[in-house]
């Protein structure tokens, strides 16, 4: 899992500076996972293939692309909400902010790799007929997000100028409503990366160990808000 430490706020970021981290935004491994996914689409692959390309995918995208725009959620909440030419962004994100059922806690978790206790989740990913399977990954690689993504790196190739500027922070206010709406769509289902994964021998017995220690009062476990603190990711 890579975590990308963020110094500064989008508000105290240079255009320069801006720039540079979108850059790093609009070239997250999700988007070549995307293109993947809707290629073994077209090529009919089968249920095993799928579910390796949406193993990648869903890493990619809560690991990496979530995880980073979750660090500057609050500070985009208050632009969009604050300028009255992002009213037609507002609605759509004070309609996912509304619609939430998970916290921002369990969001948190989700993104360290583990299922949220808050979530209410009905649907699991690795139990949906083929059919169904095949149609929510339809869904996903035909979000708005990436086509709204198309548009940001569109804009980043135009001669850099305030106007510019301007209409590029405008598009990426828009991909990231189209990442809550996404992540919202997420949220209702349960799905567990490491799921039927082989463990090897000796990793198997090393984890036996641990729980084991952990049982009888050797080590102690951390709890959600050291691992946090140690991972200088805030809840």
């Amino acid at each position: 899992m890579t975590i990308n430490k963020t110094q500064l706020s989008l508000t105290d970021m240079s255009p320069t500076q801006f720039r540079h981290w979108l850059l790093m935004i609009v070239n997250e491994s999700l988007f070549t996972d995307r293109d993947e996914l809707d290629t073994l689409l077209a090529q009919n692959a089968d249920r095993k293939t799928l579910e390796h390309g949406f193993r990648n995918f869903f890493e990619a995208y809560y690991y990496n692309l979530a995880f980073e725009l979750d660090t500057h959620e609050e500070c985009l909440f208050s632009i969009i909400k604050t300028n009255e030419e992002f009213s037609h962004l507002r609605q759509r994100m004070e309609k996912v902010e509304n619609n939430r059922n998970t916290s921002p806690i369990g969001r948190q978790v989700r993104m360290l790799g583990e299922i949220p206790n808050d979530s209410i989740s009905t649907i699991k990913i690795n139990s949906l007929p083929d059919n169904e399977f095949r149609m929510f990954i339809e869904t996903l690689v035909n979000s708005e997000l990436f086509t709204v993504r198309e548009q940001v790196v569109k804009l980043m190739k135009e001669p850099t100028s305030t106007a510019e500027q301007v209409r590029l922070q405008s598009a990426f206010y828009d991909f990231f409503v189209c990442h809550l709406e996404l992540e919202q769509f997420l949220e209702s289902y349960e799905y567990d990366p490491d799921e039927g994964l082989e463990i090897r021998p000796k990793v198997a017995e090393q984890l036996d160990r641990s729980i084991a220690d952990y049982k009888s009062g050797k080590v102690k476990g951390r709890s959600l808000k050291e691992v946090a603190e140690k991972l200088e990711v805030e809840l």
